[in-house]
C-alpha cells in the first residue's frame, strides 16, 4: 500500500527517498590540513577536481557549515564566493566546458563541533590521552571541509596531514611518504587507489603503536594500540582480525577491495565503530584485556565494520533510503563470521536477538525498511533477519550466488534496493517481487495463532495445524513456506513444509505410525520473523525443552515457563541445566532457578558456571543473598568478570555491611572498563562515610578521563545524592559534550539534582554566572531556566 503526503510530506519524503541532485561529478579531492588542537582549530586547503554533467554550469556549490572561507581559486587566480553559514557558492568567469574536468582549490580554517573531534586537548592535569579523530557519517564533513558531502558521488581521495612528529597519523588508502619539517612536525601522505564516498574519509591522530599482520592472500592488516596497553590488550582487541578477512573472503567469493585495512581506537568515540574505507575507527572501550573481553568484546564489532568494506564503502547505498545495503548486510555477516568462530549456537542466539529488537520496533510504528528514517532496529536487525529469510527461502547457495553477483557488478559504484532485486534475477533466475515487496518495501510482521488436534482421515492419523494471521489488517497478510514439525512421545517427528499466505490455513501432518503427539512446532529454529501464539500445556513446554532439536526451540519452552510455579518445573530445569551447551539457555535456567530459596545446591553450582553471564544472572536474581551463600557469592569479589565483580561488591555490601571494610580491601586495586570496578568500589566506600572517595569520583567525572568513566562516575555520584561545587565545571563540561551518550547521562544527573530545591540553586547559580557561547546557552537554557510552577489559577 502506498500512502500520498502532501506539502511539506512530500518534500520530506522525496529528500529521504530521491538522491541529491548534482551538476558536477566530482573526481578527485586533495585535502592538506594542520591543526591548533589546543583551540580546537582545522586549517585546510582542499582542491575539487570535477567534471560537469550538464551544459551552462557557471558556479560550484558546496557544502560548508559555518566555515571561515579564507580564498577561492581557479585556474590560479582568485575567483568571487559567498558563503551562506551553510554552504559555500563559488562563481566562475564562464560556464564550464561539458564533460571536461577542471579544479578549484580553497583555503579555510574553522572550529568545528561536529565531523572532526579533539580529545584530551583542554584537560589541565594533562592525563588525557590527546588526540583528533573524525566521524563522517551521516553527512558530517561539511562542518570541517567545504565538499560535496553525500554519499551518492564517488571519488579519489589524498589527505596531507602535518602535525607533531610524536604522534602518528592514520588516513585512507596507502601511506605515500612522511616529510619530516623543521619545526618538528611531519607530513604525512596518504592516497586512495580506488573511489569511494567522502564520508568515509577518515584522520585520526594520537600516540598509537601498531601492530603489523597479513592474510593468507597478502592484505597488510595495520593493528593500532595504546602502547600503555600492548601487555594486555593488543592479543584480546584484535583476536580473529586475520580469521575474519580469510573466512569472509571465501564467504563472499570477493576479494578484500581496498589496499590495506587498518583499525584504530579512540577516546569518548560517538559510537561503536566506523568503516571508513581502509581505515576502521572504533572506541576505546572495546580495546581490552583478557577480562574484560569476557563482558564485551571487539570481534563482532570488528567483524560488522570488517563486512562494510564491501558493503558500504566498496557498494554504498545512493540514498540514505537504501541504507539498510550497509547496515543490515553488515550485522548478518558479522554475526555469520562470529557463528563461524565460535559455532552454531552463536548464530542461532543473535538471529533471536534480532528478531527481539525488531518486533520491538514495530510496538512503536511499522515503518518499512527501506525508508528514509525507518529506525536502527530495522536497517541493522531487521534488515539482518530478512537477510537470512533470503537464505530460508531461496536456498543458501541461491543466495550466496546472488551476493556474489551483486558486488561483483556494482564495484566501487552506488545501488539502491533495486539492484539488489536484479541480482536474483540475473543470476539466479528469480523475480521475488513478492519477497521484496512484504519484506522490504512494506512495514510490519506477521502474527500467527496456531492451534492443533489430531485427526482421522480415510483410515490415516494426521495432525491437523490451524494457522491465523492475526495482524492488524492494514499490515496485510504475509506469504511465506514454513515448516511445521510434530514430535511424538518416545522419539521421532513427521515435517511438512506448508505455503502459509491466506488469513486462515489449515496444514495436516502425516502420523503414519499413529504416535501420541509430544509437542509441535511452527517454524522450528525460528528462521521467521513473526509474532506467534500459540498456547502449550506445562508438559507440552517440558517435553519441547528436552526434546526440541533447536537450540532456540529450547529457548522458547525456557521463556513460557518462567510462569509456571517452580514445583512444576524444578527437576526439569535442573536437568536440562545439565544438558545445555550454550550459555544463554542455562543464564535462563539459572535466572529462574535463582528465585528458589530451597535450591541452593544448584546456586552454588551455577555460581561456579564457566561462563560470566550465567554467574551474574544468578546474583541478579538472587533476592535475598542468604547468608548460607554468603562464602559462595564472596568468591565472585574475585571474578574473572568485571561485570560480575562489581555487581558482587555492590550487592554483598548491601546484604552483608560488617564485612564491607573486607570487601573494600579485597578489591582495591581493580579498575575494569570504564573504570567500573573502582568506580562502584569508591562509591561503596563513600556510603561508609569516606570523603576522599567522593573527591577521587569528582575527578573520575572530569575531562581527564574517556567518557565511560564520566559515566560511571556521574552515575555513582547521582546514587548517592551528593553533588559537591567540585563537580559542576566537569557536570556542565559533560552536558555540553559532543559525545551524546556522556552528555545524555548529565543530563539524567541535571535533572535529578533539579528537582530537589537545595541543589536546584547551586546548578543555576553556575549557570547564570558564566559566560556561555550562543550554541552553549542553547543547550544549557532548556535545563537551567528554570520557572517555578505556580500554584494560584484565577477561577473563570
Amino acid at each position: 500500500m502506498v500512502r500520498m503526503l502532501g506539502g511539506l510530506g512530500l518534500l520530506v519524503w522525496a529528500q529521504g527517498y530521491v538522491p541529491r541532485e548534482r551538476l558536477v561529478d566530482m573526481e578527485r579531492l586533495r585535502l592538506e590540513v594542520r591543526f591548533a588542537p589546543e583551540k580546537g582549530i582545522v586549517y585546510g586547503l582542499v582542491t575539487h577536481v570535477f567534471r560537469p554533467l550538464r551544459s551552462g554550469v557557471d558556479s560550484l556549490v558546496l557544502d560548508a557549515v559555518d566555515l571561515t572561507i579564507e580564498e577561492v581559486r581557479f585556474h590560479g587566480q582568485p575567483v568571487p564566493f559567498r558563503s551562506t553559514g551553510k554552504e559555500l557558492i563559488v562563481r566562475f568567469p564562464a560556464a564550464l566546458p561539458l564533460d571536461r574536468s577542471d579544479s578549484v582549490s580553497i583555503r579555510y580554517m574553522a572550529t568545528p563541533r561536529k565531523g572532526l573531534y579533539f580529545i584530551g586537548w583542554k584537560d589541565p592535569t594533562g592525563r588525557a590521552r590527546k588526540q583528533i579523530w573524525t566521524q563522517g557519517q551521516a553527512t558530517d564533513h561539511r562542518h570541517w571541509i567545504p565538499c560535496y558531502d553525500d554519499p551518492n558521488d564517488k571519488l579519489l581521495t589524498e589527505t596531507i596531514v602535518t602535525f607533531d612528529s610524536r604522534y602518528q597519523v592514520l588516513s585512507n588508502g596507502t601511506l605515500v611518504d612522511t616529510v619530516r619539517n623543521p619545526d618538528g612536525t611531519l607530513t604525512w601522505h596518504w592516497r586512495m587507489q580506488k573511489p569511494h564516498s567522502l564520508y568515509l574519509l577518515m584522520i585520526a591522530i594520537g600516540e598509537y603503536g601498531i601492530e603489523r599482520r597479513q592474510t593468507a592472500s597478502g592484505l597488510p592488516l595495520l593493528l593500532y594500540y595504546y602502547p600503555d596497553r600492548k601487555e594486555c590488550c593488543l592479543e584480546p582487541t584484535y583476536r580473529y582480525s586475520v580469521e575474519l578477512v580469510e573466512k569472509l573472503e571465501a564467504e563472499l567469493g570477493v576479494p578484500f577491495p581496498w589496499e590495506k585495512y587498518a583499525q584504530v581506537p579512540v577516546a569518548d568515540y560517538l559510537y561503536g565503530a566506523m568503516e571508513n574505507t581502509t581505515a576502521t575507527v572504533f572506541g576505546d572501550f572495546f580495546h581490552v584485556d583478557n577480562r574484560a573481553y569476557l563482558d564485551r568484546n571487539y570481534v563482532e564489532v570488528n567483524a560488522h565494520e570488517l563486512v562494510h568494506q564491501w558493503f558500504g564503502d566498496y557498494v554504498t547505498a545512493r540514498s540514505f533510503a537504501h541504507l539498510w545495503l550497509q547496515e543490515s548486510f553488515a550485522t548478518h555477516y558479522a554475526r555469520f563470521l562470529v557463528g563461524q568462530l565460535w559455532g552454531p549456537d552463536y548464530y542461532h542466539w543473535g538471529r533471536r536477538t534480532e528478531h527481539t529488537l525488531a518486533l520491538a520496533a514495530s510496538q512503536k510504528d511499522n515503518l518499512p525498511i527501506v525508508h528514509p528514517n525507518p529506525g536502527y532496529a530495522r536497517i541493522y536487525q531487521k534488515g539482518s533477519a530478512v537477510l537470512d529469510m533470503m537464505r530460508y527461502t531461496f536456498g543458501n547457495e541461491t543466495f550466496r550466488r546472488v551476493i556474489t553477483h551483486y558486488l561483483r557488478k556494482h564495484a566501487y559504484d552506488v545501488v539502491e534496493t533495486h539492484d539488489l532485486y536484479q541480482a536474483f534475477q540475473d543470476a539466479a533466475g528469480l523475480s521475488p517481487a513478492e519477497f521484496f515487496e512484504q519484506w522490504l518495501y512494506r512495514g510490519g510482521e506477521p502474527h500467527y495463532r496456531v492451534r492443533y488436534q489430531p485427526i482421522e482421515k480415510g483410515g490415516k492419523t494426521f495432525t491437523q495445524v490451524m494457522v491465523e494471521q492475526i495482524q492488524d489488517t492494514a499490515i496485510g497478510l504475509f506469504r511465506m513456506p514454513i515448516t511445521i514439525a510434530v514430535h511424538y512421545r518416545g522419539g521421532g517427528y513427521d515435517t511438512v513444509r506448508a505455503l502459509i499466505r491466506e488469513r486462515r490455513e489449515v496444514v495436516e501432518v502425516p502420523n503414519p505410525n499413529k504416535k501420541p503427539i509430544a509437542f509441535v512446532l511452527f517454524d522450528p529454529g525460528g528462521w521467521i520473523l513473526k509474532q506467534v501464539t500459540f498456547d502449550k500445556s506445562v508438559e507440552e513446554l517440558l517435553a519441547q525443552l528436552e526434546g526440541a532439536p533447536a537450540l532456540l526451540d529450547r529457548y522458547d519452552a525456557l521463556l513460557a515457563l518462567r510462569k509456571v510455579p517452580l514445583s512444576a518445573k524444578r527437576e526439569a530445569l535442573i536437568a536440562a541445566y545439565q544438558r545445555e551447551k550454550f550459555w544463554g539457555l542455562r543464564a535462563e535456567i539459572a535466572a529462574q532457578l535463582a528465585t528458589d530459596p530451597a535450591n541452593q545446591a544448584f546456586i552454588r553450582q551455577a555460581l561456579q558456571d564457566p561462563h560470566p553471564q550465567v554467574r551474574f544472572a544468578v546474583l541478579a536474581n538472587l533476592n535475598p543473598l542468604p547468608a548460607s551463600l554468603r562464602p559462595d557469592l564472596e568468591v565472585l569479589l574475585r571474578d574473572s568478570s568485571y561485570v560480575v565483580q562489581a555487581l558482587a561488591l555492590e550487592r554483598l555490601s548491601e546484604a552483608f555491611p560488617r564485612r564491607v571494610p573486607q570487601y573494600l580491601k579485597q578489591t582495591a586495586t581493580d579498575l575494569g572498563v570504564g573504570h567500573s570496578v573502582r568506580i562502584k568500589h569508591l562509591e561503596v566506600a563513600a556510603l561508609q562515610g569516606d570523603r576522599t572517595a567522593v573527591d577521587k569520583l569528582v575527578d573520575y567525572a572530569s575531562v581527564s578521563f574517556e567518557f565511560r568513566t564520566r559515566q560511571n562516575a556521574l552515575r555513582a555520584l547521582k546514587a548517592l545524592n551528593l553533588l559537591p561545587n567540585s563537580l559542576l565545571p566537569h557536570l556542565f563540561d559533560a552536558l555540553l559534550s559532543p559525545n551524546a551518550r556522556l552528555a545524555a547521562v548529565a543530563r539524567e544527573c541535571v535533572d535529578y539534582w533539579m528537582q530537589q530545591t537545595r541543589f536546584r540553586q547551586t546548578l543555576q547559580n553556575y549557570y547564570q554566572q558564566r559566560s556561555w557561547s550562543p550554541a552553549e546557552k542553547a543547550i544549557l537554557a532548556p535545563l537551567f531556566d528554570y520557572k517555578a510552577p505556580t500554584f494560584y489559577q484565577r477561577s473563570s
